[in-house]
């Protein structure tokens, strides 16, 4: 079960109304490191999404139900003539309400229970709050703040808390979300994730590994997205190098 990000997802919810809450108005205006997206997009985006998982007649849907992200565009290009100030109350008010329902997902039949998720795969239900942290997480970490984004603050450091849930859910996409490219991917490769929050995934038929691929779990959430390049990231590789290469090209969580 998931119920460790429940306290993570808190965590960065506080740190997200936080940041909103510091926010001068051409802040708010600035480009984020999400392609096309303001910082207000952003705030947009995570507050739409909770508002929609409150009350499902505000989620919104692109022309192709089975791509999430298109889905996610529509609602940020629906907010953009909103006053900042009502994207900032959106956010923390159906952030507040959607993780109360998170911890009703962590217990008997419904947190087994599977839910089709278009292009992000099929997951049980219990796992929805990990996806949720790592979506903060990459928003708030990579997209908004310095260095990787344009807001000159400093976050907390990362800790395991929050970045084993990021990891849980990112290993529980690859799977699904990279299933072509992963399919070029012969051999058993190893991805091992060593630091706090870190675990091993495993990919290719049972045996030997032929291939690992190491990386920091925080720089991980980075390339893993396609964010950055895991050329840039500090990543080794070690044994079946070409092997190692193609798999870490072939991540892609979103």
């Amino acid at each position: 079960m998931s119920i460790e990000a429940i306290p993570a997802l808190r965590l960065l919810r506080d740190e997200a109304v936080a940041l909103g809450r510091s926010l001068g108005d051409a802040e708010w205006l600035l480009p984020s490191a999400c392609a096309g997206w303001a910082v207000r997009d952003v705030f947009a985006h995570m507050g739409g999404v909770y508002h929609g998982l409150v009350d499902p007649t505000f989620m919104r849907a692109g022309d192709d139900p089975n791509d999430m992200e298109a889905g996610m565009e529509v609602g940020v290009a629906e907010r953009r003539a909103w006053p900042v100030a009502d994207v900032l109350a959106e956010y923390e008010e159906y952030s507040t309400q959607a993780i109360a329902n998170f911890e009703a997902f962590q217990v008997g039949d419904l947190a087994v229970m599977e839910i089709p998720m278009g292009n992000l795969g099929t997951h049980p239900m219990h796992i929805l709050a990990n996806a949720f942290v790592f979506d903060a997480y990459c928003h708030i970490r990579n997209d908004l703040v310095a260095p990787f984004g344009p807001l000159d603050r400093t976050p907390p450091a990362a800790a395991a808390t929050t970045l084993a849930p990021i990891v849980e859910w990112m290993f529980a996409g690859l799977p699904q979300m990279c299933a072509d490219d992963l399919a070029a991917v012969s051999g058993t490769v190893a991805l091992v994730l060593d630091g706090p929050g870190g675990a091993t995934y495993t990919h290719g038929p049972d045996g030997p590994v032929a291939a690992t691929v190491t990386s920091t779990p925080d720089a991980f959430v980075r390339w893993g997205t396609r964010r950055s390049s895991w050329r840039d990231e500090g990543v080794t590789l070690d044994g079946d190098t070409e092997l190692a290469a193609r798999f870490a090209d072939a991540c892609n969580v979103i």
